[in-house]
């Protein structure tokens, strides 16, 4: 399935805007921890998706490595965060804050797989 790059970053806002809505309706409190909380996640989504995009055009064959460096720093980001933002005082954090990291990362994979399909085949036609 084919999605193009624009509409993976518009369903990231999407999972924000929905999850917000969700937030106020069953929890209304510790907004401050989940503006944070997201603000975070939004930087560091962005920050996956303007590197790739960056090195695509730099160095197209090392796409891949470039992905599983931005993962593993993003990763460890998420760790050094969490304990900054005291999510261990929001009711059910494991499962407010695991799934919009899960939902990100899936977004950010897929828009790398099409900016490594995309850039495979250029590399075909130039054969």
């Amino acid at each position: 399935m084919k999605i193009k790059n624009n509409i993976i970053i518009i369903l990231y806002f999407v999972m924000f805007a929905v999850h917000f809505v969700l937030w106020q309706f069953l929890v209304k409190s510790y907004e401050t921890t989940f503006i944070k909380y997201y603000l975070f996640l939004t930087v560091l989504f962005m920050m996956v998706v303007t590197i790739m995009s960056i090195f695509r055009n730099i160095y197209p064959n090392y796409l891949g490595f470039v992905f599983m460096g931005l993962i593993l720093f993003k990763l460890a980001m998420m760790f050094i965060i969490m304990n900054k933002l005291n999510l261990r005082e929001v009711p059910h954090y494991k499962l407010q804050f695991i799934i919009p990291y899960l939902v990100a990362l899936t977004l950010e994979t897929m828009y790398s797989v099409n900016l490594i399909q995309a850039d495979g085949k250029k590399h075909e036609k130039n054969q």
